[in-house]
């Protein structure tokens, strides 16, 4: 019985496996194609739709999606960072309806945020700032959830003694917060920059309404050009995009440890 439960786990995760890692080789593939039907042949595969990608028709999105994305999790990472030491650590009156206040947005669709704030500039008369500033104003409001929720999970997880200790010792507030704590949560807070970045950079449902002429992300570029061709150079912005991606969450984890987070320790 025991060897049936295995082997049917294993044929369980495999397939999982197979369903996920499939689209992923069928666009890593179509991104070496020739032409816009996809072929498996190495020997037919060329890099000519990678080398569009120093285009800037490409380059411009890409640098301004990073741009945005460098921002929005620096904000978020700063805001969520004071929001949940106020609200775990301090735990002052009402802190966990104010947790709840910070995390109201996970509940709203994107698509209704992005509404909502086309709606808010419009009554305010601030339509001038539809575009890169609207993008990381929206853009913070959708990723500080998960960075207060990553930060305020891993304050929970701390020794308070440490602190106290500290404080016996005579170390003020600043010192406590800088030498002690910081080093403890990095791993929760840099989790959490790193969601707002990937979130921001990859973000289509609120950006599509606030982009304009000469302000347009990478993901609402793909979005526009798929309205009038459907060629390999999509696959290869994807599989670059999916690089860059994977490069700087190994970064994040270099610096921060996720893994550590995991384990509810420190690097």
């Amino acid at each position: 019985m025991n060897r049936i439960s295995s082997f049917l786990f294993w044929v369980a995760l495999v397939a999982v496996l197979v369903f996920i890692t499939l689209p992923i080789i069928v666009v890593l593939a179509a991104s070496f194609s020739p032409t816009s039907e996809v072929t498996l042949d190495p020997r037919d595969w060329t890099l000519r739709w990678y080398a569009d990608l120093v285009h800037p028709r490409w380059l411009e999105p890409f640098w301004l999606s990073v741009k945005i994305a460098v921002i929005v999790s620096a904000i978020s990472g700063v805001a969520g960072l004071m929001a949940a030491y106020a609200i775990v650590f301090e735990r002052f009156p009402k802190s966990d309806v104010v947790m709840s206040f910070l995390l109201s947005p996970l509940s709203v669709p994107q698509i209704v945020k992005g509404v909502a704030v086309v709606l808010f500039i419009s009554q305010l008369g601030l339509q001038q700032f539809l575009g890169t500033e609207a993008l990381i104003a929206a853009h913070v409001v959708l990723t500080l959830p998960f960075v207060t929720r990553m930060v305020a999970g891993s304050i929970a997880n701390f020794d308070r003694g440490l602190d106290q200790a500290a404080q016996i010792l005579g170390a003020g507030r600043f010192d406590r917060l800088r030498y002690i704590l910081l080093p403890l949560i990095k791993p929760g807070l840099l989790s959490g920059v790193t969601f707002a970045f990937i979130i921001s950079f990859n973000n289509i449902p609120l950006s599509v309404f606030l982009v304009r002429p000469g302000d347009t992300t990478l993901p609402i570029k793909v979005i526009n050009h798929l309205e009038y061709s459907l060629d390999p150079v999509m696959a290869a912005v994807n599989v670059a995009s999916m690089i860059f991606i994977l490069a700087t969450i190994f970064i994040f984890e270099k610096i921060g440890g996720f893994s550590a987070q995991l384990h509810g320790g420190s690097k």
